[in-house]
């Protein structure tokens, strides 16, 4: 936002028209009173018109907050972006007592949201992602790097399995978050999520030419509980989808998949 020009003051404009009053030129007046002969000929064609060098009354209420306010309480969205409207409210009346005292009135949530809409920030629910470390981002980044020129024959033969947790009755809730468009991804306006307990897990397989079986998991699964399902399912879904013998199995690194005994 650009720099808004200072005002000329009232003691400015009355000089300006009482040396227009005289006689003297536009150019001349500006010399004398220090400023440019559009600002001179601005004074006298308002003067012209109301008859007074005073401002005319501004319609509606004043802004709570000057530029400089608004800016504070934007780096505090970006700082914590899910601190609600109405903490930052209270944050924003104890830093900038003033306001309060120079319209005798309390600034109200609405007027915080509408100055983040101004600088196009706007409510939304955080994605659920899990969590990653830096070192977790960057072991991703290079797998993702190591299999990114691989033919399309080799992914026909890739059989990846996960399993996931569903909820049967509504969702775990959602946390909202001040952000700008297409910035949802970014880790601070993100929830974590871990999976696992409760509702219902289930085991499955797919590959790039079909899905395999679709295994309803009881209970906690250990090594051993993992292990029966890949006897189960594991040879029967790749005959399904057409890839024996020669398919490669892909898991993620969670502590039952990587057990000796689960290396099939």
């Amino acid at each position: 936002m650009g720099r808004k020009k200072s005002e000329i003051s009232i003691g400015i404009r009355k000089l300006t028209i009482c040396h227009w009053k005289r006689g003297s030129s536009e150019r001349k007046i500006g010399e004398i009173v220090n400023v440019s002969k559009s600002t001179v000929n601005n004074i006298i064609s308002k003067y012209k018109k109301t008859k007074s060098v005073k401002n005319r009354p501004r319609i509606g209420r004043p802004s709570c907050f000057t530029e400089l306010e608004e800016r504070w309480i934007v780096r505090r969205v970006i700082c914590n972006p899910k601190t609600s409207a109405l903490k930052f409210t209270l944050k924003a009346q104890q830093r900038f007592n003033k306001a309060q005292q120079r319209f005798n009135k309390s600034v109200s949530p609405e007027t915080v949201r509408d100055i983040l809409r101004k600088y196009n920030f706007h409510g939304r629910v955080a994605r659920r992602k899990p969590f990653l470390s830096k070192a977790h981002q960057r072991a991703r980044l290079e797998f993702a790097k190591s299999y990114i020129k691989k033919p399309p024959e080799f992914w026909n033969s890739v059989l990846f399995v996960d399993e996931s947790k569903y909820n049967v009755f509504g969702s775990d809730g959602k946390q909202m978050v001040w952000r700008k468009p297409n910035s949802e991804l970014e880790m601070k306006n993100l929830t974590p999520v871990k999976h696992g307990g409760g509702s219902q897990m289930v085991w499955g397989c797919m590959s790039a030419v079909d899905v395999g079986n679709l295994h309803f998991i009881d209970g906690i699964t250990d090594k051993y509980m993992y292990l029966d399902i890949l006897k189960q399912n594991l040879k029967q879904s790749a005959e399904k989808m057409g890839i024996l013998p020669h398919y490669k199995l892909y898991q993620d690194n969670d502590p039952k998949h990587n057990a000796h005994i689960s290396r099939i």
